[in-house]
């Protein structure tokens, strides 16, 4: 339930430091605010009252002060294969917009896909996403919440987390690493570092703010020129394919730490064998890999209307050009697509039709 008493603040929007200084502000102890994080995180216990190891009268203060509620899931719709299942949620925040995040299970890891920001300004032409247009960036407690309530759907953990939900990562970056620093923290969420991707179209005066996290970088190509990017990514205009080359070419080679180049095939677009050339010569074997993403399309698409995705055979061809080069190259047939779940599918488009 939504509590009623909208002046008080999310505990989950408060980062360990922030906590700290409240803490002691308050008359309290800076350890308290360790104790207090731990079993909201770590015990996931949500009611200040239950948490034993601190005094009552702090117990009173953080219940003047904060709220515990969770958003709410309005909806959740499952997809099932040979391999494993996938579940899309729609979940409603405290001003009542929505967003929907993606849980992937494949044997023992469960991925979860989450949404930075409520719609998304970047207006990349493949991105059922980007044809809502940008309401807000979620807080960072909004960012965390997510996992929090997948982890009590499933009653299990969430193994990895992908930035690759509604929104730009990059552009709603402070309230990502915020996010970032506490589940990734051992004593918290305990997800680790190498196992949280940050998708990010490209804005590049970010990305490198963005590997200090020392989590995966996956940068959105989807283009092999700065004609064809121009064409599907607005942002190619701000920051030029140049800027991404430059960027991978001043990094050292790394078989560990690679930075993704997701690709997206659009048939007759992106999809010709020249293309895999071009970016054959640009890039790194050493220093990159790619991730083929046929283009996801529902039956109902409407923003994806001038598209259609790469055939089998192109997609082959594309592929075995990119493996001949000496590039690590995966194929990413997006689970969750009969739910419109997949890449670039997601619209919330519950609260946006109401």
């Amino acid at each position: 339930m939504i509590t009623k008493n909208k002046n008080r603040l999310s505990i989950f929007d408060k980062s360990l430091q922030e906590l700290e200084t409240f803490c002691v502000k308050n008359g309290f102890k800076k350890y308290n605010a360790h104790q207090i994080m731990r079993w909201v995180y770590f015990y996931r216990i949500f009611d200040f009252n239950k948490m034993t190891n601190i005094s009552k009268p702090l117990r009173n203060t953080l219940t003047d002060c904060f709220q515990t509620d969770l958003p709410e899931i309005i909806k959740t719709v499952h997809e099932e294969d040979g391999a494993g299942h996938s579940r899309k949620y729609l979940i409603r925040f405290r001003d009542n917009r929505t967003i929907e995040s993606v849980l992937i299970e494949y044997r023992d890891r469960r991925t979860l896909c989450v949404s930075s920001q409520i719609g998304c300004k970047m207006g990349c032409l493949f991105c059922e996403t980007a044809g809502l247009g940008f309401s807000r960036n979620l807080s960072s407690g909004e960012i965390l919440s997510q996992i929090l309530l997948v982890n009590e759907d499933i009653k299990g953990g969430i193994t990895n987390v992908v930035f690759m939900g509604m929104g730009e990562p990059l552009d709603n970056i402070t309230n990502v690493e915020k996010s970032v620093d506490i589940m990734s923290d051992n004593n918290f969420l305990s997800i680790a570092p190498r196992k949280i991707t940050i998708s990010t179209c490209g804005i590049m005066d970010k990305v490198k703010i963005a590997e200090k996290f020392n989590c995966k970088i996956a940068i959105s190509l989807n283009a092999s020129n700065d004609t064809t990017r121009n064409k599907l990514m607005p942002i190619n205009k701000k920051f030029p394919l140049k800027n991404i080359v430059d960027l991978i070419n001043d990094r050292k080679p790394s078989i560990h730490n690679k930075i993704t180049l997701e690709y997206v095939l659009i048939k007759d677009i992106n999809d010709n064998i020249s293309n895999a050339k071009e970016l054959e010569k640009i890039f790194s074997p050493s220093k990159v890999k790619f991730n083929l993403i046929p283009l996801n399309k529902g039956e109902d698409s409407i923003f994806l209307r001038n598209f259609e995705r790469a055939d089998d055979n192109a997609l082959s061809n594309f592929k075995t050009k990119l493996l001949k080069a000496g590039f690590t190259v995966t194929t990413r047939f997006s689970k969750a697509q009969s739910i419109n779940g997949g890449c670039g599918q997601l619209t919330a488009k519950t609260i946006y039709s109401s």
